[in-house]
């Protein structure tokens, strides 16, 4: 029988549900109490739950409404409430606070958070830094700027800053002293220290962080439930080898985290981990045996307890679903030999977290089962290592040099690690966000379960493995002998001016936006085209968003269609650019609560039936200094045999590195809008297209399409059609042909 405790922490977790999201609660508060009363003797459990539900909703209201007092959330209702549209409100009103800054502030600029300092509000606030200001963690500045976004996922970007108190004061001090430490005492590797050690990322180079996700080790930058975890560990062994007793471990140990956990920040993640310990350390010396599902319910329930919004909280949901998987690998896999029980915690802990990561973020890396086994154990000494580091460098400062190099080893080693998984093929796999990919991965998680390779007799295992792939080839067969007609792919080739814009919508109404066309003195063409021509076909929202590269005739109007549509996934090259346009758009981004992951060779995206495939760029190309073209996503997108390549602005550089792995296209985007820096005789050779379609403007000062561009295209027999001349293009497909339609932009 499953322990009570986890059926009431359910329950107030329902209820906090409601009550977060601001329902009406007087009618349900009452039902739920006449249920509570009328059961109590027959059924103390369901009247402990129903209990558990109404205090859930009541605590859930109280902190919506405490959040609705602080600074973001009257600004978003403030925002909400007026008159002449959200674009129009924001762009016109200045928002201003006085904050203490949480970590330091680069002179180029940032993402930064800070807590609001008196005021007619408070709380916390995320800024866009502006560059030419660096600042202290710690110290006091006067912010004035824009307001984007909502309450959970808002921005301030701040266009004018002041100091008001330059002396760093509390939590912020901490960790800008820390950050300053580690520069000191590791160099180049000082930003992986600061997101290993205080959860602060923003330093971190964009390859760094692309390299631990692709191997499944994302975690070890976020400060997950793991670091608390080396910590308690280490400290346990060091206190009791200086021979203390069990409770004053217990409490020298519990107030070295707890202090921890407030530096940091209290993120949902560490503190579960916090509270995890401290039942546990508590059951110990109560001498009492916590079952582990007991201490996961009663943990939860603490958690929530604290932290309301935690239950929002996509750290919070990991944490959670990764300890309650090792747990339960843990005990079906108890007499097993150990190599066995460390892979099939590896593998249960990624198969209970790949549902969440695929709906919040659109990735899974199964390559992380294999890549933990290694880099746990590492960090099981890095991080130790760091951490007695940096408290010996204000005690024992030579020593503490001495164990900088040790510790820079063992962070090498475990960078070492990501750099080798993140480079097999198929081990980190890119989606659309969303519940139909959340609901994918937990249909194939529950499917092996079910199975239960490890815990049932091969016999049984191998009758069920056969059973669901019974299953899978009829609903395989009979999708492909539907006879419902499927209404196939749409591609629209937007008539912009000079740029690019297309738009896809897929067999069951997803769309897909690729670049967004120029803005400039000639106005914003997602604004003008993009936008409007998605409104007049009823989106509501986008799936994915692709930026190919970040010059002002791809990426112009991007921001535009962010704004509007918000959609679930964002991939562009990641190339850090300190254009006012790129800022610009990555503060959209970011306010629009879209998941954004640089585009790299190898990517494969499944929206529907139609798979988009990144070729270029790979992360070595990506990090060569060049001409932004050459950064260029270049997407193949396949339809049933249908195939439609996108070359963005790549150029012959690329044309040449990609030779030989691209394969016939049936429809080409000429790269670079016909210029004669791209579109080889060669490349053509290779992709033998039917079609080319050049997205290019009127008049264009730029000569395009080059002569020589069309003269190649006509000597291989390849159909042109032009943006300029034929307005904006539709070409429509059922996966078997493709056919284009043509008409003037309306």
């Amino acid at each position: 029988m499953r322990p009570p405790i986890l059926w009431i922490a359910a329950a107030f977790a329902a209820g906090l549900w409601t009550g977060l999201a601001g329902w009406p609660i007087v009618a349900p508060a009452l039902c739920l109490a006449g249920g509570a009363a009328a059961t109590l003797r027959r059924a103390p459990v369901a009247a402990a739950c129903a209990l558990a539900v109404l205090a859930g909703v009541l605590w859930g209201a109280a902190a919506r409404g405490e959040r609705m007092r602080t600074c973001a959330g009257r600004w978003t209702v403030q925002a909400a409430g007026s008159g002449g549209g959200a674009a129009g409100t924001r762009a016109r009103i200045t928002r201003a606070a006085r904050v203490r800054l949480f970590d330091n502030a680069a002179a180029e600029g940032g993402m930064v958070d800070a807590t609001v300092q008196g005021g007619p509000c408070g709380g916390r606030l995320r800024i866009r830094w502006p560059a030419g200001h660096p600042a202290a963690g710690g110290s006091e500045w006067i912010v004035a700027g824009r307001w984007l976004g909502r309450v959970e996922r808002g921005l301030l970007a701040a266009r004018h800053v002041r100091l008001a108190d330059p002396v760093p004061r509390g939590r912020g001090a901490w960790r800008g002293r820390i950050a300053a430490r580690a520069r000191d005492l590791f160099g180049s590797r000082a930003p992986l220290v600061d997101a290993l050690v205080l959860a602060r990322r923003s330093e971190l180079a964009p390859e760094v962080r692309e390299r631990f996700a692709r191997a499944g080790l994302a975690h070890l930058l976020a400060i997950s439930g793991l670091h608390v975890g080396f910590l308690a560990a280490w400290l346990t062994l060091v206190l009791r080898w200086c021979g203390l007793g069990a409770r004053t471990r217990f409490g020298v140990s519990a107030a070295i985290i707890g202090l921890y956990v407030w530096m940091l920040g209290a993120p949902a993640a560490t503190l579960r981990a916090a509270l995890m310990l401290a039942v546990g350390g508590v059951g110990r010396m109560r001498q009492r045996a916590v079952a582990p599902r007991g201490a996961i319910g009663l943990t939860v329930l603490l958690l929530l307890l604290l932290d309301p919004w935690a239950l929002r909280a996509v750290g919070a949901w990991l944490s959670v679903a990764a300890v309650g998987a090792v747990v339960w690998a843990g005990r079906a896999l108890a007499r097993r030999p150990g190599a066995v029980r460390a892979l099939g915690a590896g593998a249960a802990a990624t198969l209970a977290t790949a549902p969440i990561t695929a709906y919040a973020f659109g990735t899974v890396a199964p390559v992380g089962i294999a890549a933990n086994l290694v880099a746990i154990p590492l960090g099981a000494v890095a991080v130790p290592g760091l951490f007695a580091t940096l408290l010996l460098s204000w005690i024992v400062p030579p020593v503490a040099a001495l164990m900088a190099g040790g510790a820079g080893l063992a962070l090498a080693a475990v960078d070492q690690v990501a750099r080798l998984a993140a480079a097999v093929p198929g081990g980190h796999l890119v989606m659309a966000t969303g519940w139909r990919s959340g609901l994918t991965w937990a249909a194939l998680a529950a499917a092996l379960g079910w199975v239960g390779l490890l815990r049932h007799r091969a016999w049984v295992s191998a009758a069920r493995l056969a059973f669901l792939a019974c299953v899978a080839s009829w609903a395989l067969v009979a999708r492909t002998v539907s006879l419902d007609d499927p209404p196939g792919l749409a591609v629209h080739f937007l008539d912009v001016g000079q740029g690019d814009a297309a738009v896809l919508r897929t067999p069951h109404g997803h769309w897909v936006v690729l670049d967004g066309g120029p803005r400039g003195a000639g106005g914003d063409a997602g604004r003008r085209v993009v936008v409007p021509f998605l409104r007049r076909r009823g989106v509501a929202r986008v799936s994915l968003v692709i930026a190919s590269h970040g010059d002002a005739d791809h990426l112009g109007g991007l921001p535009a269609v962010v704004e509007t549509f918000r959609p679930a996934l964002v991939l562009e090259p990641g190339e850090p650019l300190g254009k006012p346009l790129y800022l610009d758009w990555l503060a959209e981004v970011e306010a629009s609560g879209a998941r954004w992951t640089p585009a790299r060779s190898g990517d494969r995206l499944v929206v529907d039936s139609v798979v988009f495939e990144v070729l270029s760029p790979d992360p070595r190309w990506a990090s060569i200094p060049m001409d932004a073209n050459e950064h260029s996503v270049v997407l193949r997108v396949r339809y049933g045999v249908v195939t439609l390549l996108f070359a963005g602005d790549a150029g012959l550089p690329v044309e040449a590195r990609l030779a030989g792995r691209v394969g016939r296209v049936d429809v080409l985007k000429i790269g670079h809008h016909g210029s004669r820096s791209a579109t080889s005789t060669r490349w053509l050779a290779e992709l033998q297209p039917a079609t080319a379609i050049i997205s290019v403007g009127r008049g264009n000062r730029y000569g395009h399409p080059a002569p020589d561009v069309l003269d190649r295209l006509a000597r291989a027999g390849i159909a042109v059609l032009r943006t300029d001349r034929a307005g904006t293009i539709t070409l429509t497909t059922d996966g078997t042909r493709a056919h284009t339609d043509f008409r003037h932009h309306d």
